[in-house]
């Protein structure tokens, strides 16, 4: 299997994960409306059905391919949620400026850059209960992945993982920060829409909850 990726792996990968989380938009805004505005499958899903509909096949260049998919996310909302995503992929796409391929091995460094651009964007600390947190444990799990396979499972299993051991957390970012113990025993949305992308990316099952 091969230890580099593409601008062409970037776009499948993108594909894979726009059409589960298109699949999963319920699932998201009912998690949502548990602490937030019940909004976030609404708002993947208008992103994933832009995704899905530009057909133009991805080049080889990885920069000019995490770039592509951030300008369809400004084009096509304007979310909080959107935004911070975004900021990771213009991160990811300056940080790869002229790559055709990209070393699987480099993965975790180039994630970690991304988490911290966006945890600048969102002001929101880790250990509170948010996606970053998620990410956070995927950068850690993914060091010295030296293929698409290794860092696959490692990532996924890190995503499970992270799900689990904040979901008797309280929740300190959104409307629950306001009576944090109502998060107590509830999955983070957007911790369940990163396992669901990562799940999608290397054709695995999501866990359900």
């Amino acid at each position: 299997m091969s230890s580099t990726f593409t601008g062409k792996d970037i776009g499948a990968a993108a594909r894979r994960v726009a059409k589960a989380y298109v699949a999963e938009a319920e699932r998201f805004n009912r998690l949502d409306a548990a602490g937030g505005d019940g909004d976030m499958g609404t708002t993947l899903f208008t992103v994933s059905k832009a995704i899905l509909a530009d057909m133009e096949p991805f080049a080889e260049d990885v920069s000019k391919a995490f770039m592509r998919l951030a300008k369809i996310i400004s084009k096509h909302s304007g979310s909080s949620l959107s935004a911070v995503i975004m900021t990771g992929l213009i991160t990811l796409s300056l940080k790869t400026r002229g790559q055709r391929d990209t070393e699987y091995a480099d993965l975790s460094a180039l994630l970690t850059e991304a988490l911290t651009s966006m945890q600048q964007r969102s002001k929101a600390p880790l250990g509170s209960k948010t996606v970053l947190d998620g990410l956070h444990a995927v950068c850690e799990a993914v060091k010295g992945g030296g293929d698409a396979r290794q860092v696959g499972q490692a990532a996924h299993e890190a995503a499970i993982e992270t799900l689990a051991a904040y979901r008797e957390k309280p929740a300190m970012i959104g409307r629950l920060r306001l009576e944090p113990s109502k998060g107590v025993g509830l999955d983070d949305p957007g911790m369940v829409a990163l396992e669901v992308g990562i799940a999608a990316m290397i054709d695995a099952e999501p866990t359900q909850t």
